[in-house]
């Protein structure tokens, strides 16, 4: 098989407005009490913090069905690139 090209790393930020933020946050974080959040300075996002202890299960309060087509959008954009391998 062909090697495609890498495609270029994306700035954190994109995690929220790819919708993949809200993606991992409700399937792997928010059902066991947890929250991915990024740490934001200036406009620019340095890093992340684990929020919650576990106790509770995390209930998002914004658009789902916005944040899940973002998601779609996102993951045809990486099929129509081709995977890395």
């Amino acid at each position: 098989m062909a090697r495609t090209p890498e495609p270029p790393a994306r700035p954190f930020a994109e995690l929220r407005e790819s919708g993949l933020l809200w993606l991992i946050n409700r399937v792997v974080f928010h059902p066991r009490g947890f929250a991915l959040a990024l740490t934001v300075c200036e406009g620019e996002a340095v890093g992340w913090t684990l929020l919650g202890d576990g106790s509770e299960v995390w209930k998002f309060d914004g658009d789902e069905d916005r944040l899940f087509a973002e998601v779609q959008r996102t993951l045809g954009e990486a099929q129509g690139r081709g995977a890395y391998s």
